[in-house]
């Protein structure tokens, strides 16, 4: 029953890594998109969206402490090991990472250049930096996060005792 929860936990934590991502990012592109069209310089429409982000770290820190937990219960109660296994393992593992730079590395600093960046020309650069740094990190949390939910499709939470699994 225990195990079954890891899954559970695991699952809901890797959609929320992916799905929560993928919505972020779209809903910035189109804000940012918008806000080109309307004649605002686009600069000013990244940081008018950096609040979401901001917010989405929480949500993200959740599911990836969710998806460290889900993955501990797995390992405890797993009796056969495959491949694929460990490569579900690394795949959360760095998606855990990703999700870790992104709120403790990524975010804390945005959020302090935040009220400034549209006054300081420093502020403005070092915040730009960071965003570029998100967008890879944000890139590798998706990516990461789409392979250890699929994997379980090839077999990589399979058993002894139970066949292959889609979650």
């Amino acid at each position: 029953m225990i195990a079954i929860a890891g899954r559970i936990l695991r699952t809901i934590s890797l959609a929320l890594l992916f799905g929560g991502s993928i919505g972020i990012v779209f809903a910035a592109v189109i804000l940012v998109k918008a806000a080109k069209q309307a004649g605002i310089p686009v600069e000013e429409a990244a940081a008018a969206n950096a609040p979401v982000f901001i917010q989405f770290s929480k949500v993200a820190l959740g599911a990836g402490i969710g998806l460290l937990l889900g993955e501990s219960l797995d390992y405890a109660f797993r009796r056969k090991w495959t491949k694929l296994t460990l490569v579900q393992y690394t795949s959360s593992l760095l998606c855990v990472a990703s999700t870790m730079i992104f709120t403790f590395g990524i975010v804390p600093p945005m959020e302090r250049l935040l009220p400034v960046i549209k006054s300081d020309q420093t502020a403005h650069k070092v915040f730009h930096e960071l965003h570029e740094s998100s967008r890879i990190v944000f890139g590798g949390t998706i990516s990461l996060a789409l392979l250890s939910l699929i994997l379980p499709i090839f077999g990589a939470l399979k058993t002894e005792d139970t066949p292959s699994e889609s979650a």
